[in-house]
């Protein structure tokens, strides 16, 4: 299911899920979130594109009641790379990975290939973000401001936001820390489902 208005993206989408196997049949796609709920009482995608970017809060709350009636279906955020914020707010809203609107067809097909594999994507600006709101968290906490909304990160964890912060790509990661690519995927969902229990 698509749920965004920009038409040549959907199309993008189309060709990427036919070659991932998906029959064009199953597919379908709307700008309409009214709708969009409808078809989620009468179906069961396991697969949601979401643009995000427009009417944000409406779009949040929506994954969060998917994620509610179908905690196994897979939401995909779409946005552009600048909104970091908004992206954090998905993922703590459910979704469980992205596509930029400037993604090449590769990197989209890459993105979810690695999600329907068990895996995530990640990119440095979003780990920096996260690394960022562990140290705001962490300072809250000792000035006593807040309770503590840090994520309770592993070493491996931290070590591939840290080494994503730094530039390098998943596979870089993997090569560098001599951990096979399908375990860094996974910490990174492992991390995103941390984000994901984080109090709204």
């Amino acid at each position: 299911m698509m749920i965004e208005d920009q038409p040549l993206l959907n199309q993008q989408l189309e060709m990427i899920l036919m070659r991932l196997g998906y029959p064009t049949e199953l597919m379908m796609s709307t700008q309409n979130l009214a709708e969009a709920e409808s078809w989620l009482q009468q179906h069961l995608p396991n697969l949601i594109f979401i643009d995000v970017e427009v009417d944000s809060i409406a779009k949040l709350s929506f994954i969060r009641q998917l994620k509610k009636i179908h905690p196994d279906s897979y939401v995909i955020a779409i946005l552009t790379q600048q909104q970091t914020a908004l992206l954090f707010d998905a993922i703590q809203s459910g979704a469980q990975g992205y596509l930029f609107h400037h993604h090449t067809e590769a990197e989209m097909q890459n993105n979810i290939k690695s999600i329907l594999r068990g895996g995530a994507p990640i990119h440095h600006d979003l780990a920096q973000y996260i690394l960022s709101h562990q140290i705001e968290c962490i300072k809250n906490k000792s000035s006593g401001l807040e309770e503590n909304s840090a994520l309770s990160l592993t070493t491996i964890e931290f070590e591939i936001l840290n080494l994503v912060s730094s530039g390098l790509n998943s596979q870089q990661v993997a090569d560098q820390t001599h951990i096979p690519l399908y375990k860094i995927e996974g910490n990174i969902k492992n991390t995103y489902r941390k984000i994901a229990s984080l109090e709204h």
